[in-house]
């Protein structure tokens, strides 16, 4: 079994926690390779690396690293540097030697991923994350060269979506090896028939999302269309599902009050065995967050047979035909937001009746753990196969 070493800044481990998404999509392709994780969090202004082994679903034998570093990327470079250095140590000494080097973003992972890899003299592969690596790869023009290096050297590119290859190729240009678009797989994937509200029912639509992340999530801008689309479609409600921070969640409970009182509704925080039911009871969901890299929630809500209001050039934008099972919006244009609001209300029949189809014929497939397991696991066992061919 071929052996793939991961460096990644966004992995659940015993230092704290993080989305699963990584963490999911190495587990469901266990059988086919030998994860190696080198998980890493930064922690205060300096100090050396401390790291604690650990095993999960993915594999055994993984390490959680934590180092010290200025806020805001000060010492970037030289921080990755000693990670990799570390873990080039680590990897030596206990004898793993990886036949390819897998970094889960460019803008930190890559830096570290690209060391590694080099070390070792084995292919890199890149996941590519728009809001953060966007964000970083822009302001960080000291780097741009190291960053357009890494990722022209790069074996195979996982963007999450189209949106974020489309946020990096301005910055980095077109990559230079293989691009495979790759979904976050997500435990939430089972398959719902739509369900058309009944007859004289109001229109629910639908958000969630840890409350702390309010500002980004635009839940402000969100409100204020739900109150300008109410002109349109009267009994129009929203509902906000989302704990996390209780500052957080008086701060949203009083913009429902000030910005759309009759018309939204705070949940607090959901089961999340519950969520794709509620989802699929909803009109339509919406999130137009200001930054997303992909958001698992679309899917879900897509998979669950609810149609989705997203952000234009952001998230899941691009990975489906516009205006079939979802919308994009700007999310600083609120007359535009609101629009689509009236849009999935009224026409709420004929987005689920194309989810329906789309379901039926295998069109969501692309979304689901398995398919997602698979695209990656054969664009792995590409690579690796080709660099057994070069170097024979």
């Amino acid at each position: 079994m071929r052996n793939i070493l991961h460096c990644i800044s966004a992995y659940p481990d015993p230092v704290a926690p993080e989305t699963r998404a990584s963490s999911l999509l190495l587990a469901l392709t266990r059988d086919r390779f030998n994860h190696q994780v080198f998980s890493f969090k930064r922690a205060g202004w300096r100090g050396p690396i401390a790291a604690v082994a650990f095993d999960d679903a993915a594999g055994s034998g993984h390490q959680a690293m934590v180092y010290g570093a200025p806020p805001g990327g000060l010492r970037l470079a030289r921080a990755m540097d000693e990670l990799a250095d570390w873990i080039i140590a680590d990897a030596t000494a206990r004898g793993l030697r990886p036949d390819l080097v897998h970094a889960h973003k460019v803008s930190m992972d890559g830096l570290v991923g690209a060391r590694v890899a080099a070390h070792f003299g084995v292919p890199l592969a890149l996941s590519v994350q728009a809001n953060t690596d966007e964000r970083i790869i822009t302001a960080r023009r000291d780097l741009r060269v190291a960053y357009r290096a890494l990722w022209q050297n790069a074996a195979v590119v996982f963007p999450f979506a189209p949106a974020a290859l489309a946020a990096i190729e301005p910055l980095l240009g077109t990559p230079a090896g293989a691009v495979r678009i790759l979904p976050c797989p997500t435990l939430a994937d089972k398959l719902l028939p739509p369900r058309p509200r009944a007859d004289g029912a109001a229109p629910v639509i639908l958000t969630a999302f840890n409350l702390a992340h309010y500002a980004n999530k635009n839940i402000r801008a969100l409100l204020k269309a739900t109150a300008l689309a109410a002109r349109d479609v009267p009994d129009i409600r929203l509902d906000i599902v989302g704990g996390g921070d209780a500052s957080a969640f008086l701060k949203v409970s009083q913009m429902v009050s000030e910005l759309a009182p009759g018309h939204a509704r705070l949940l607090g925080a959901q089961d999340g065995s519950a969520m794709q039911a509620r989802m699929n009871a909803a009109t339509a969901f919406a999130m137009p967050s200001l930054r997303e890299s992909y958001g698992m929630v679309y899917a879900e809500a897509l998979l669950a047979g609810t149609p989705c209001l997203h952000s234009q050039g952001r998230a899941i934008d691009g990975l489906l035909p516009e205006g079939q099972m979802t919308l994009g919006c700007d999310p600083a244009d609120v007359p535009q937001m609101a629009a689509a609001l009236v849009r999935l209300c009224r026409d709420e029949a004929a987005f689920k009746a194309r989810i329906a189809l789309a379901q039926d014929d295998g069109g969501l497939e692309f979304l689901r753990r398995d398919h997602i397991a698979a695209t990656y696991a054969d664009a792995m066992a590409a690579v690796l196969s080709q660099s057994l061919s070069d170097a024979a």
